[in-house]
């Protein structure tokens, strides 16, 4: 049975639960992504012959793999929880949404593998840049795809969703388009110097320009981000 409000397009009576199972996919897809950050751990060898200092060695090997686990799974979490606003308001879909859903999760699947690469190129100074641009790369394609997701949904076909509050909106856009912008940027400029002061430079001329726009953006709407 169809069921209408009003003026609006009869709605099927399945069609929250399209929604939702849309939402469910993602959300497997995501938690899959952070298991898998803790696969390229591994148990130090232990023998009856190991020590103390043997062990502790294999474990401080481990070190870089932390950091980069620990900085993937905020991302990964970040990313969740974009996607999760979003399907706060999305209330409806169409190909186009549902194949923009589908697409945003490449990225997320190969967060684990991008971390790892990361953590192992740092060992040697020839490759380290390239395990740090290939993280960059994923995590801007990760980044601008949730951020297609909201423009397909709440933008190009607004019918789709309910109408977002201005603040939420403009913190949308600085966590996602702003923050796939300054990844952006920081990419181009690794493929011009490989001198870490001046990527450090460049990230925190990024983030002044991000502070910028978006007390423009405030200035204009007339409203403050949480």
């Amino acid at each position: 049975m169809e069921h209408s409000v009003g003026n609006e397009a009869p709605k099927h009576p399945k069609q929250a639960f399209q929604v939702e199972r849309l939402a469910f996919f993602s959300d497997a897809v995501f938690a899959i992504a952070i298991t898998l950050l803790i696969m390229d751990f591994k148990v130090p060898h232990i023998t009856k012959d190991s020590t103390y200092e043997q062990v502790w060695k294999q474990l401080d090997d481990l070190k870089l793999n932390l950091g980069a686990l620990l900085m993937t799974y905020y991302l990964i979490c970040i990313y969740w929880m974009r996607h999760h606003f979003l399907y706060k308001y999305i209330h409806n879909y169409n190909n186009r949404i549902v194949v923009a859903n589908m697409i945003a999760m490449l990225p997320i699947i190969f967060l684990p593998f991008s971390t790892a690469f990361l953590a192992e190129s740092a060992e040697s100074k020839d490759v380290a840049m390239l395990g740090f641009q290939l993280f960059l790369v994923n995590h801007f394609a990760a980044s601008i795809a949730i951020f297609a997701i909201y423009w397909l949904g709440m933008v190009r076909h607004k019918e789709m969703s309910y109408e977002v509050p201005v603040d939420e909106k403009l913190k949308f856009y600085e966590q996602t388009l702003f923050s796939s912008i300054m990844m952006l940027v920081m990419f181009v400029a690794t493929l011009f110097t490989t001198n870490l002061t001046t990527i450090e430079l460049v990230i925190v001329a990024c983030v002044i320009l991000r502070v910028i726009s978006m007390r423009l953006l405030k200035r204009k709407f007339g409203k403050s981000v949480a």
